[in-house]
């Protein structure tokens, strides 16, 4: 990277350029990391999250279009992810009752019993990623994390 930096610019090393390389490198391992446990189902971290946000649902009950706000995704890919959750048998779809028109996901008891099952072996999963820094780090380290997303959004 500094090589490569020096070459662009004649002041030295573009700070801002290894930083922007190593949010890219670390997304990457980040999003590789969060995968790994769910591999072994056949699951990803897409499809983990929408289930936990089916799962908050009152009911354990979720429009294709609230999942979609929520995942921050197009419609296209909710209905994508919909459809695999189906598949693997963890949600049904449900027309409303008053609505007949109107479809909902909704986890199934297969649904319900992995994710309250999974639950406490992602968040360790999760801490087992943070174990190498202190606690006012990882408070500092969240903290810069909402500031940066605060200025992209």
């Amino acid at each position: 990277m500094r090589d490569l930096s020096r070459r662009l610019s004649s002041r030295g090393v573009m700070r801002e350029s290894v930083i922007a390389r190593l949010i890219q490198h670390v997304a990457s391992a980040l999003n590789d990391y969060m995968d790994e446990p769910f591999k072994a189902h056949g699951l990803n971290t897409t499809l983990w999250t929408s289930m936990v946000v089916i799962y908050a649902s009152q009911n354990h009950c979720l429009k294709p279009s609230e999942l979609s706000v929520f995942m921050n995704s197009s419609r296209t890919n909710s209905t994508r992810v919909a459809r695999e959750l189906q598949r693997h048998g963890f949600v049904n779809r449900v027309a409303d009752e008053n609505d007949r028109r109107q479809l909902f996901l909704q986890l199934t008891p297969k649904g319900v019993t992995f994710v309250e099952t999974f639950l406490p072996t992602r968040r360790a999963y999760i801490k087992h990623a943070l174990e190498e820094f202190t606690a006012k780090e990882v408070d500092e380290f969240e903290r810069l994390l909402h500031k940066l997303l605060h200025k992209l959004d």
